[in-house]
């Protein structure tokens, strides 16, 4: 379009060079007018100057069009691009979520199989433990049974204050002691002591037998097997000598009471 404002513009110099002639042809006939023609001169260059810049402006400006062309292409390239690698980055996160999902259903799954295992197990176990708990109850009643046969072999025909179960029955023994018997003087010719049975744990008088026992000269002596006072807890023993007995010498011969005692404990 601006090569043919310039050729248009060409033409119309060279038409004015034309009348140029005719006007200097003329000019033989009127005086020339130097003034309008150097007017004339500076308008067509001024006019050209316009025309060279206005083209060169014109190709900036088409030059740059075609750069903003490029970036316009270059960004819809990577916006199609970015979209193409969104699209696949969502692909896979769907993908994985998927896989997580399936991989929480297995689990859940395996959970509920080991559940089910471990109860079958805990059942088994229980089951076990409840023959194992049989065969102990089992074994208690046979040992207690051996031990009331054992008890049973003390045998009391006559008590007291009557018979009571024989599993109930039970022989318990001791001494005083030969340097720890606590003898007490008695009148002017013997001694006493008192016997503590309350370990036996009788509920009842028992069967007490008693036997004097010493280092010597107690063959002397009567009383020791004569029970006084006797209870569920204790007895008491004296001791007569007719030449006169003292505490003081019965601990230098070593007296002591030695007893047993059979009697019911329930």
């Amino acid at each position: 379009m601006f090569g043919r404002i310039l050729i248009l513009f060409t033409l119309g110099l060279t038409s004015t060079f034309c009348s140029d002639e005719d006007v200097t042809l003329g000019a033989r006939r009127n005086p020339p007018h130097h003034s309008s023609e150097e007017e004339l001169k500076d308008l067509v260059v001024v006019s050209m100057q316009s025309v060279v810049s206005l083209n060169q402006l014109v190709t900036e400006l088409t030059s740059r069009l075609v750069k903003v062309t490029l970036t316009v292409e270059d960004t819809a390239q990577q916006v199609k691009q970015l979209r193409a690698s969104l699209t696949e980055e969502t692909t896979n996160r769907n993908n994985q979520i998927k896989d997580v999902a399936g991989q929480f259903d297995e689990l859940k799954i395996d959970s509920n199989v080991t559940i089910a295992a471990l109860s079958d197990k805990l059942q088994v176990i229980e089951e076990q433990l409840g023959t194992e708990i049989v065969a102990v109850e089992e074994e208690l009643t046979t040992l207690r049974d051996e031990v009331t046969r054992k008890n049973s072999a003390v045998s009391i025909v006559s008590a007291e204050a009557g018979l009571r179960e024989a599993s109930c029955s039970k022989v318990c023994a001791g001494s005083t002691g030969r340097t720890t018997s606590a003898w007490k003087d008695y009148s002017t010719n013997g001694i006493k002591i008192t016997v503590d049975m309350t370990a036996c744990g009788f509920v009842a008088v028992p069967t007490v037998t008693t036997a004097l026992e010493g280092r010597t000269s107690h063959w002397t002596t009567t009383g020791s097997s004569e029970v006084y006072s006797a209870t569920a807890t204790s007895f008491s023993i004296y001791i007569h000598k007719a030449s006169g007995l003292r505490t003081s010498t019965a601990l230098s011969w070593n007296l002591n009471i030695e007893w047993v005692a059979v009697g019911y404990i329930c």
